[in-house]
């Protein structure tokens, strides 16, 4: 998504067990369950498929689920969601200072996720910070219960264990659900290699990804996406969504302009784009034209994936389900680096959209460029987008609760030793990352600081070739205006006089 998409999370009232059916083996049906589009959002960034006459397929089985485990796993996120929320108030309320404006406002994009006493305690004039921790600290308590309670010994043992490349988890081993997407897929991950490869910085992002010396791209699925997300890297599954929204309007432009809405019309559904696609294969290379940049961003999760073992402990359970901000940031460098070199070896390959608008943001001011994209993304998902640092933090806390856990059994207290190291040996790996993260990121900004004064000229020719292109004399007009203006940033004599020879062949 640019960034990588965060799974909206939620909080919500227990549903209740239909009276007439027996509730272990009633048929889950979302439409009949009320669930809204927060609830859809979450779930489907779970990897569960809600199809449209109400059954909601199990991403792990494929199959239809029962009503008892579709409400299992929407309390699930919803206990999640809490405790990441608790979490982070924790870490508000640990100096015991009075909470600012600031605190506050954070605490209002929190409240859906919140126990609604503490949301009235934190925001109740001249409120006993010591009162409002001691509620926190309780609440965070009950559901850090709640996981502690569902894993057994087993579980335990097995998130214990030494993390390394291999290391298997409870991750969805196969994320396609009929052999017809599996098979667009297949073409989607062919037809990316083949563009990527084309660009000399895409061949470096190919080669991380490298397995018995050839790119192995994790599997790329199409699905709808939460807002304006075009494609995310899903760790639980260890592949590459993309929207469909998104894939359906690279395929409707294929079309001529006469007949892009009957076509728009014809794919409404995903079985019908599904089907287009297979049939179609040039349209599956126009998807992936399309939205290469992206693929860059979430290709460079994939390897972070593959190469760290972060998301395999959190898929364990050793640490917070969040998202380093510091993989966001070399992600995003990683795109724009692509972006780049696309303007520099092939500018009419590149769209002129967002990613295009963020590229320029950051080749004029790199430093405020990473501060706007903590910003935004802490702003957006504040229990779920952390620096290393509060990730680290929130780990701290994690590992102070099991500490206190109390011990009956000679169970409870293997439990709390297993625990113990697991979650030790998970905040041993985020010191790592941080220490990590810097030595990677010297290089990379380097990379962009040197491309900055090369990017003016960059954009001077791309808006000198999208000029030709344009459909209208207005259109072509300001897009020479704005190519003189990156010729003249550039200082490139030779360019400019392009651009006003353009100029006066328009006139």
């Amino acid at each position: 998504m640019g960034p990588l998409a965060l799974v909206v999370l939620l909080a919500f009232a227990p549903r209740v067990a239909s009276a007439t059916v027996p509730v272990a083996t009633a048929q889950a049906d979302w439409r009949r369950d009320g669930v809204d589009e927060r609830v859809k959002a979450a779930l489907t960034g779970s990897g569960w498929r809600l199809e449209n006459d109400g059954r909601a397929l199990d991403p792990k089985t494929k199959a239809p689920a029962t009503k008892a485990v579709l409400d299992q796993a929407v309390l699930d996120l919803r206990q999640d969601a809490r405790r990441a929320a608790l979490e982070i108030v924790s870490l508000m309320l640990a100096s015991r200072k009075p909470l600012g404006l600031g605190d506050k406002k954070k605490i209002g994009v929190l409240s859906e996720d919140l126990p609604p006493e503490l949301v009235a305690a934190i925001l109740a004039p001249r409120s006993d910070i010591n009162v409002i921790k001691a509620i926190a600290d309780a609440d965070l308590s009950r559901v850090a219960a709640y996981f502690d309670g569902g894993r057994t010994l087993a579980d335990r043992r097995a998130a214990a264990r030494p993390v390394f490349a291999g290391t298997p988890g409870p991750r969805i081993s196969l994320p396609y659900y009929t052999a017809q997407e599996q098979s667009v897929g297949e073409a989607l991950r062919a037809s990316a290699a083949a563009e990527i490869h084309r660009d000399p910085f895409g061949k470096i992002v190919l080669s991380r990804l490298n397995t018995n010396g050839k790119p192995d791209l994790p599997p790329i699925i199409i699905e709808d996406q939460n807002g304006p997300v075009v494609a995310q890297y899903d760790f639980h599954r260890r592949a590459i969504v993309l929207d469909r929204e998104e894939v359906l309007s690279s395929v409707v432009a294929t079309a001529p302009a006469r007949q892009a809405s009957a076509l728009r019309a014809s794919l409404s559904t995903r079985a019908a784009l599904m089907s287009y696609l297979e049939t179609h294969p040039e349209t599956v290379s126009a998807v992936v034209k399309g939205n290469d940049v992206v693929l860059v961003h979430e290709l460079t999760h994939a390897w972070q994936d593959r190469r760290d073992p972060i998301f395999r402990e959190i898929a364990r359970g050793n640490l917070p389900d969040v998202q380093p901000l510091e993989y966001e940031e070399e992600a995003s460098i990683a795109k724009n680096l692509y972006l780049h070199s696309k303007l520099t070896h092939d500018p009419a390959s590149v769209k002129m959209d967002r990613e295009l608008a963020d590229y320029v943001l950051l080749m004029h001011g790199r430093e405020s460029w990473t501060l706007a994209l903590f910003k935004d993304l802490s702003d957006t998902s504040p229990s779920r987008a952390l620096p290393v640092q509060s990730i680290q933090d929130v780990q701290a806390l994690r590992i102070h609760g099991t500490k206190a856990r109390t011990i009956v059994t000679f169970e409870n207290q293997q439990a709390k030793a297993l625990d113990l190291h697991a979650l030790g040996r998970g905040q041993q790996e985020l010191i790592g990352l941080k220490i990590a993260h810097d030595i990677r990121m010297a290089p990379l900004n380097a990379a962009i600081d040197k491309a900055g004064p090369a990017s003016d000229r960059a954009l001077g020719n791309y808006y000198l070739i999208q000029a030709q292109f344009a459909p209208r004399s207005t259109d072509r007009s300001a897009l020479l205006d704005q190519a003189e203006r990156y010729a003249k940033a550039a200082r490139n004599a030779a360019l400019i006089a392009k651009i006003r020879q353009a100029k006066g062949k328009q006139e």
